[in-house]
């Protein structure tokens, strides 16, 4: 049997009207070279697969829950044998038995990372996404692009390179911007080829417009921090698009046919991405369903979610990753440490009674903001949800202090906005009893990074966010100033690097410029 030299990934889900002339297209190509077809379905109803059974195509499952265009890619891409993968959507088929060789073409030079081609619609296709389509693929090729522009609807990759940087599985889309982003930080290159091109036919109804659009700005936001979209850049764009649009259907002949098109279609892309802009909080089950699937899909999925159907039951593993109060536990120099005492006794007064001493900031713990900045908000003020949620554990071994650097090498995903730092604090103090100057902490420009990254909780292994030596404490007030809900004094030696759910709630003490804390992450048994 030939060695396999290229796999192709093709995603579905309800497909049945494209998949065909995607799959044609693909298998009437003119290469020299023996390829494979793998097609990912997340959960098709319409006959996709009945159709895909005609085909000789390796078929990959995944369920819609676990959907996610990275995950989808990835799953593909773990059953690849070829050198290459190449990336095309299942309702867009290629313009020519030569798409495949011209996009692998690039690939002579070996700092490519990545090769993408052009993309045009058919006569289905809205107007105004033609315009898009002619902005983004021009007609003239780039072969060494540095900048991380592509799209995986037409896309090749090195499979070597996935190996070292898989997709991002945590975003709403855009993860071949993101893959893109990183591989140029390596030194690697883009190529966009304009003679590899293929049709890509959108049959959306408003709503699904509106849901794809949304869902590309959330992903953006998660990519680069720092985007934002205000009501005036929504005015300015919408209004910039729409004439612009017009202007071309005037010159086309067809101004009237399609002016109300372009008016609907413009508003509703540039407000789904104000809209997107504009959610703080992190993204459900649900609303995922909704950025991914049609409304009549929806409405049983959500359903199902919430009875427990469509999931294999699978046991949860909760951590607890406080650190016991005991009478032992080390005390920063100066504070008062944990006592208990036994006020009543079974024996003398049929009960046991204790009372308990101890400053606030003793073991696991939160800071509010008053605890370094005067005005600041106090226990009673914290958000609560900032404190319940999807969190990662991330790994920081450097017995030095955490910078930048050490942050930027820990491969946070760009979704993240709980992050736990797990540190050697986690063996080296775990059951020490005298208090150790040499913790691993935060200098003040990873606080920044932090704040800058939108990152609304931080935790660490330490008793405190900052380096002992630190005078000036810029590093909480970095943070507090920002709003970020510090954690400290965690206890992270049994947990791996990943993704938990975090339930990390402070004592109610509503003066207090902050709070013991019970905090636990869960996760189910075989993520």
């Amino acid at each position: 049997m030939p060695r396999i030299e290229v796999s192709i990934i093709v995603r579905t889900f309800n497909e049945a009207r494209h998949i065909r002339r995607c799959l044609e297209g693909i298998l009437s190509q003119r290469v020299s070279f023996p390829f494979e077809i793998i097609l990912v379905d997340s959960g098709s109803t319409d006959g996709t697969l009945d159709v895909v059974e005609k085909f000789d195509v390796k078929v990959v499952k995944i369920n819609p829950e676990e959907f996610t265009f990275g995950r989808s890619l990835n799953r593909g891409i773990e059953q690849a044998s070829g050198e290459f993968c190449v990336m095309i959507s299942a309702h867009g088929y290629p313009a020519n038995e030569s798409w495949l060789e011209n996009l692998l073409h690039p690939f002579g030079n070996d700092k490519v990372a990545l090769v993408y081609g052009k993309q045009r619609g058919n006569h289905v296709t809205r107007y105004s996404e033609q315009q898009i389509f002619a902005r983004w693929f021009p007609d003239e090729s780039t072969l060494e692009q540095r900048v991380p522009f592509c799209n995986n609807a037409n896309a090749a990759i090195r499979r070597a390179l996935w190996h070292e940087r898989k997709f991002d599985e945590s975003l709403t889309g855009m993860e071949d911007i993101e893959w893109a982003k990183y591989m140029l930080s390596r030194g690697f290159i883009l190529a966009y080829v304009s003679d590899a091109c293929i049709f890509h036919v959108h049959e959306e109804s408003y709503r699904q417009v509106y849901r794809r659009y949304e869902r590309e700005a959330l992903a953006i936001r998660s990519i680069y921090p720092g985007a934002s979209f205000s009501l005036l850049d929504f005015v300015k764009l919408f209004t910039l698009n729409v004439v612009g649009d017009l202007a071309h259907a005037l010159s086309d002949g067809v101004l009237l046919k399609y002016a109300k098109s372009i008016l609907v279609f413009r508003f509703l892309q540039f407000l789904a991405t104000h809209t997107a802009h504009r959610i703080t909080k992190p993204i459900s089950k649900e609303l995922r369903y909704k950025l991914y699937y049609p409304r009549n899909f929806v409405r049983s999925a959500v359903l199902n979610l919430r009875n427990g159907q469509n999931r294999t039951i699978r046991s949860r593993v909760i951590y607890d990753i406080s650190r016991p109060l005991r009478g032992s536990l080390p005390a920063w120099p100066g504070a008062k440490r944990f006592d208990l005492q036994w006020i009543k006794t079974i024996r003398n007064h049929g009960c046991n009674e204790s009372h308990i001493s101890m400053n606030t900031h003793t073991g696991t713990h939160i800071d509010a903001p008053f605890h370094f900045v005067e005005c600041g908000k106090r226990v009673q003020d914290l958000d609560l949800s900032r404190m319940i949620g999807e969190a990662y554990v991330v790994e920081c071994l450097d017995n030095g202090a955490i910078d930048i650097d050490v942050l930027n090498a820990a491969d946070i995903p760009r979704t993240c906005v709980r992050l736990l730092l797990k540190t050697s604090n986690s063996l080296k103090h775990r059951n020490a009893s005298m208090f150790d100057e040499r913790f691993v902490a935060l200098k003040p420009c990873a606080a920044q990074w932090i704040v800058e990254r939108g990152i609304v909780l931080i935790g660490i292994d330490a008793c405190s966010i900052q380096l002992f030596d630190e005078k000036t404490n810029e590093t909480h007030k970095i943070l507090l100033e920002a709003g970020v809900v510090i954690l400290e004094g965690l206890d992270l030696a049994a947990v791996r690097p990943g993704r938990y759910e975090l339930v990390a709630l402070p004592l109610s003490i509503p003066e207090a410029e902050g709070a013991p804390v019970r905090a636990v992450v869960m996760r189910e048994g075989d993520l």
